[in-house]
């Protein structure tokens, strides 16, 4: 896709979820946020950020990622606009579980296709930022624009910029490993 906007991908801080082993719990929009760690990930890339004329700046809408933003917005002195699209990947019955059961139910090569019950496919995530994509390129030219998010819907955004396969996506995780890490500010071209 050939962008008309310069594009910033900033992923929410360390958080105050301290179980390595389990899925984040169901409630976890509202109840995992940013940690002293986390909050100082961010407002160490706040500067960075002003250097880069940031016109916009668009969020999920989980605490975690409204405080990364919030951070952000006070240091840039630009208001966050909350987007239900940039949301993280609903895990559906896998909340709260052991991440293992996850792996194992749902391994890389399908989590494209299959979904857990109550939950999204990467394909059903890839299409929720897509339409996100479109209506800001669409909205919005020669801006640079900062999106605060999580690791999954910031790396199927990432593809659907780049026009990537299934197959280049999981190589960029499993080959190349370059997803995005918490407090992680990285340009996309």
């Amino acid at each position: 896709m050939r962008l008309k906007n310069h594009y910033w991908f900033l992923r929410h801080g360390q958080t105050t979820w301290h179980h390595p082993d389990l899925s984040y719990p169901a409630d976890n929009m509202i109840s995992v946020r940013l940690s002293s760690e986390g909050k100082g990930q961010i407002e160490r890339a706040a500067p960075v950020l002003k250097q880069k004329g940031i016109d916009l700046i668009f969020s999920s809408d989980y605490l975690r990622t409204k405080q990364t933003a919030g951070i952000v917005s006070r240091a840039l002195g630009i208001k966050p606009v909350w987007d239900r699209r940039l949301r993280d990947v609903r895990l559906g019955r896998y909340y709260g579980r052991p991440k293992e059961e996850y792996y194992r139910d749902l391994p890389l090569k399908i989590r494209f296709q299959k979904s857990p019950r109550g939950g999204d496919s990467w394909n059903d995530l890839k299409k929720r930022v897509a339409r996100f994509l479109e209506e800001t390129e669409k909205k919005h030219q020669r801006k640079n624009i900062l999106i605060v998010g999580h690791g999954d819907p910031l790396w199927l955004l990432n593809g659907v910029m780049n026009g990537l396969s299934q197959k280049e996506l999981l190589d960029m995780v499993r080959i190349r490993k370059e997803y995005i890490q918490k407090g992680e500010l990285k340009k996309i071209n």
